[in-house]
């Protein structure tokens, strides 16, 4: 009987322990020390941002107790008490502030506390003053909203400058700018090419203009010398003047008729054929004679610059011959057969050149054909060289293009084409085409009516018809 007795007290003990330590460790749990002092303040709030039961209650960051109850309050306009556990080590200054912020990134939320600085402290169960950090989402509204505003007008204003733009570039403009800048273009062609012609002028003369500045340095050198002897010379001519003055000058006006007398009636004997300088006068067989020499040295200078090896031979075995530049009936028959070989073989290559031209022609025609047969008669007419023709494209870089920058390429019968130096005059097209085939010897020029290619011709019947 003693034994069971021992049993049922020792099982008391043990729940006895048991709830103990289960209400400590809630206790611990939620945040309270059950081995330290507490004193118990009290908060109102209109809204607590989502803080919570033993959320913790800092100064300067330092944890000074929890939140131990939150309590709502319908009767009190919805309010929110707040139930703070605070150490009695510290004290509370009247007018302290519990604010209620956010702890680190994640928005836990906690209650800092910001003394007064009255000296009077708060008694344990005083109501402090709440307040509630302003959110995150707040600040950023109230940082925005300046600039929100300053967007809005600076849109307002962007708004009435493409307005203003919109207006000024109409399509009247846009084409008076397109032809500007075409002429603009043109004009820095003439420009780039008269730079090139005028520095290769100067590279070619350089020596003499160095020789002519030398010259007019040593000139300005010897009249700063000679200043003393130059107005020695003017004050001689000023005597010489003087003297002149002083002479008969009724007398040398007699001797000066006198002299011209002389002179008529030289070229009088001259007229008639008297005295040598009069028969080379009268006589044309001298001049015949200076004119047939004229011709044979033409032919000797001809022959000497094609046929050098006839005049000055160097090489100890002469391979070949050579037709010598002389009178037809002077040449032998094999001579004359060279000779008809040769022009022939000219005459042949100057129709291959002219057919490869005609060919050209047609293939620009039979590719513009469609263009000529409508009516461009007020169509513009601008003139460029075509240089270069391929299937597919070419890069503007490549050596093909002897490094032009201002090429224009267009695709034109799924062929791509390669033209420069635009142009609007037909007077020009010349010149233009003597530098083009300089470096692409195949070049040719071509037409184009509003910018579709035309044949060169045509273009330039168009242009002499606008003309009239």
């Amino acid at each position: 009987m003693q034994k069971s007795k021992k049993r049922y007290i020792w099982y008391g003990l043990v729940g006895i322990i048991i709830l103990a330590v289960a209400y400590w460790g809630f206790n611990f749990l939620k945040g309270t020390s059950l081995l330290k002092k507490t004193n118990t303040y009290y908060v109102y709030y209109d809204r607590i941002e989502g803080l919570n039961s033993s959320s913790a209650v800092t100064v300067n960051g330092y944890k000074i107790g929890q939140v131990a109850d939150i309590t709502f309050m319908p009767d009190n306009d919805c309010q929110l008490l707040i139930t703070l556990e605070v150490t009695n080590e510290f004290l509370l200054p009247e007018q302290t502030i519990a604010r209620i912020y956010s702890m680190d990134l994640m928005g836990s939320k906690g209650i800092e506390l910001i003394f007064g600085a009255n000296k009077k402290f708060h008694q344990p169960n005083d109501t402090l003053i709440g307040e509630v950090e302003q959110s995150l989402k707040d600040q950023v509204s109230v940082q925005m909203l300046p600039l929100k505003n300053q967007a809005e007008e600076l849109m307002k204003e962007i708004e009435k400058a493409i307005t203003i733009i919109s207006y000024i570039f109409n399509e009247e403009t846009r084409d008076n700018l397109e032809k500007s800048f075409a002429s603009i273009k043109t004009t820095m062609a003439y420009i780039e090419h008269s730079a090139f012609s005028l520095d290769t002028m100067l590279v070619q003369e350089s020596g003499k203009i160095s020789r002519i500045l030398s010259n007019v340095e040593s000139i300005t050198y010897n009249l700063r010398n000679n200043h003393e002897q130059i107005s020695n010379i003017i004050n001689n001519l000023s005597t010489f003047s003087d003297t002149l003055i002083a002479l008969n000058v009724s007398q040398t006006i007699i001797q000066a008729n006198q002299a011209l007398t002389d002179f008529n009636a030289i070229i009088e004997k001259v007229n008639n054929g008297e005295g040598t300088f009069g028969q080379l006068l009268q006589d044309d067989k001298l001049a015949k004679q200076l004119e047939n020499a004229s011709e044979n040295l033409d032919k000797l200078l001809e022959d000497l610059r094609l046929n050098p090896k006839k005049y000055v031979n160097f090489s100890l075995m002469n391979i070949g011959r050579t037709v010598n530049v002389s009178d037809d009936s002077e040449l032998s028959r094999r001579d004359r057969k060279v000779l008809e070989k040769q022009k022939r073989k000219d005459e042949k290559n100057r129709k291959k050149n002219l057919k490869r031209e005609q060919d050209k022609e047609e293939e620009i025609k039979s590719e513009t054909q469609d263009t000529e047969s409508s009516d461009i008669s007020n169509a513009e007419i601008q003139f460029m060289i075509q240089i270069r023709a391929a299937n597919s494209k070419i890069e503007k870089t490549s050596d093909e293009l002897q490094g032009f920058s201002d090429i224009v390429e267009l695709k034109i019968s799924g062929r791509y084409k390669y033209y420069i130096y635009p142009h609007n005059e037909a007077s020009q097209t010349s010149y233009y085409l003597e530098m083009a085939r300089q470096d692409f010897p195949d070049a040719f020029p071509v037409a184009f009516a509003d910018k579709m290619p035309i044949s060169y011709s045509y273009g330039v019947g168009l242009l002499a018809e606008k003309g009239k």
